[in-house]
C-alpha cells in the first residue's frame, strides 16, 4: 500500500541523473525523493516492494536486461505502480513504444530541461491531484485532457480543426444535442496571428497581453472571469486584437495557465502557433496527444517528421496522430501515402474531405461547422475523430486509474 506522502524512489548509478532528479523536485516540500544505487536489474528483488510503497519508480533505461526486468515487474505487480524511464534518447520512436508495451508508463530523453522533468515527475507521483480537480464518478480528483493542434505548414486548415474539434468534444446528447457530457476549452495560442475569436464572433481577449506586460498571477479565480462563454457551451480564450511579440510569454505563464484549464475542464483544446518557442514544452510535456494538421505532400511530410523529431527532445513518448486536411481518405493507399507513413512510423490517422462551401459558410457567419452545416461531410468526420480521442482518451484514464488502485 502507497504511502500518504506523495513519494519516489529514484534507481541510478548516474552521478548527472541523481543529481538532475535532485533539482528538479528541491523547491517542492512535499514529495520525498529516495535514491536507491544500482539499475532496475540489480534491484529486482526488491523492486515489488518499492512500488508497492512509492507513488513513482524512476530509473534510467541501460541494457536490455532493465527492459526484462520491467517485464518481470510487471507481471509480479500487475497495473499497480507507475514506472519512468530515463533514455540517452538514442532510441527511436518505434523502440519507445515497443517499451511502452512492456509496461513503463511514461519515457522521457535524458538529459532534459529541469522544468519539464519537475512537471513530469509531480505528475507522475500524483502530487497535481491535490490541487482543486474535476471530480471523477467515484468522486475522485483527476486533470483534463490537453489536446493542442498544431499546423504542419500555412493553410492546412489548424484553426478550423481545432475549433470544430472542441466543440464536438462536448460530446453533446439528449433532444436537439444540447445537453454536453464534457466541459471544454478552446485556447488560441496563436497569439500573434490567432484568429479563434473572428471565426467564432467572439471579442479579442486582452489576457495574454496582460500575462506579458504585468506579470499577473494567474489563479483559477483570474483565468475563469477571463473565458468567454460560447453559446455552444464552449469557454474561449482568445488571441488579442494587438500584435505581440510571441515571445513575451514566459514557459511558466503557459505552465500555469494550462495546468489552470486542466483543473477546470474534461478537455483543453489549444490552437497552436506555427512558431517553435520556449513555452511549447509545458504544453507538451501537459498534452494527451498532438494532433498535427498536414497534407500528403512530399515537403509537408518532411516537415512534419522534422517537426516529430524536435518534440521527441522534449518527450520521446509523445503520442502525435496525423491529421490529413482537405483530402478524403482513398480506398486504396497510393504509395506516395504509404512512404508517408513509413517515414513518420505512424499511420495517416484521420482524414478530412475537402468542404470549401460549408468551411466559408460557417466562417462568414462566425459559426461552427455543427450549427452552420450539421450533416456536411467535414463536420462528420471532425466528429467522427472526437469520438475516437473521447474512447482513447477515456480507455487511458481508466487504466491510470487502475493502476493507481
Amino acid at each position: 500500500m502507497k504511502t500518504d506522502n506523495h513519494s519516489i524512489i529514484l534507481i541510478s548509478n548516474d552521478e548527472g541523473v541523481t543529481r538532475a532528479v535532485g533539482e528538479a523536485l528541491a523547491d517542492v516540500n512535499d514529495v520525498s525523493l529516495d535514491v536507491q544505487a544500482g539499475t532496475l536489474s540489480s534491484v529486482n528483488g526488491a523492486a515489488v516492494q518499492m512500488i508497492e510503497q512509492n507513488n513513482l519508480v524512476v530509473f534510467k533505461l541501460g541494457a536490455d536486461t532493465d527492459r526484462h526486468a520491467v517485464t518481470f515487474l510487471r507481471d509480479k505487480v500487475g497495473s499497480r505502480g507507475t514506472l519512468l524511464a530515463l533514455s540517452d534518447g538514442s532510441i527511436s520512436l518505434a523502440e519507445a513504444m515497443e517499451l511502452k508495451q512492456t509496461g513503463i508508463d511514461e519515457i522521457l530523453p535524458f538529459p532534459i530541461s529541469r522544468d519539464v522533468l519537475s512537471k513530469q515527475l509531480l505528475d507522475l507521483s500524483g502530487y497535481r491531484t491535490q490541487l482543486p480537480a474535476l471530480m471523477d464518478a467515484e468522486g475522485a480528483p483527476r486533470m483534463g485532457h490537453v489536446i493542442p493542434v498544431l499546423p504542419v505548414r500555412g493553410g492546412t486548415g489548424a484553426t478550423t480543426v481545432a475549433i470544430n474539434l472542441a466543440d464536438a468534444l462536448q460530446d453533446k446528447s439528449g433532444l436537439r444535442r444540447k445537453t454536453a457530457k464534457n466541459r471544454v476549452a478552446l485556447v488560441d495560442l496563436d497569439v500573434q496571428f490567432g484568429t479563434v475569436s473572428s471565426a467564432l464572433d467572439l471579442s479579442p481577449s486582452d489576457v495574454f497581453l496582460r500575462l506579458a506586460s504585468e506579470q499577473i498571477d494567474l489563479d483559477a479565480t483570474y483565468l475563469s472571469q477571463s473565458m468567454q462563454a460560447h453559446e455552444s457551451g464552449l469557454d474561449v480564450l482568445s488571441a488579442p486584437a494587438k500584435f505581440l511579440p510571441i515571445e513575451a510569454l514566459e514557459r511558466t505563464q503557459i505552465d500555469q495557465l494550462v495546468g489552470q484549464l486542466q483543473r477546470s475542464y474534461d478537455y483543453v483544446v489549444i490552437d497552436m502557433p506555427r512558431t517553435l518557442v520556449d513555452w511549447n514544452d509545458p504544453i507538451l510535456s501537459r498534452a494527451a496527444r498532438l494532433l498535427m494538421v498536414s497534407d500528403t505532400t512530399v515537403p509537408s511530410i518532411r516537415q512534419a517528421h522534422r517537426l516529430m523529431e524536435f518534440f521527441s527532445e522534449v518527450r520521446l513518448d509523445l503520442p502525435i496522430d496525423m491529421v490529413i486536411s482537405r483530402e478524403k481518405k482513398p480506398l486504396v493507399s497510393p504509395r506516395h501515402h504509404v512512404e508517408a507513413q513509413k517515414v513518420l512510423e505512424r499511420p495517416l490517422k484521420y482524414w478530412l474531405p475537402d468542404d470549401p462551401r460549408h468551411t466559408r459558410a460557417a466562417l462568414d457567419r462566425g459559426e461552427l461547422l455543427s450549427k452552420a452545416a450539421n450533416s456536411a461531410p467535414l463536420t462528420r468526420a471532425i466528429r467522427r475523430m472526437a469520438k475516437t480521442i473521447l474512447t482513447e482518451t477515456q480507455d487511458t484514464q481508466t487504466t491510470s486509474a487502475a493502476r493507481k488502485n
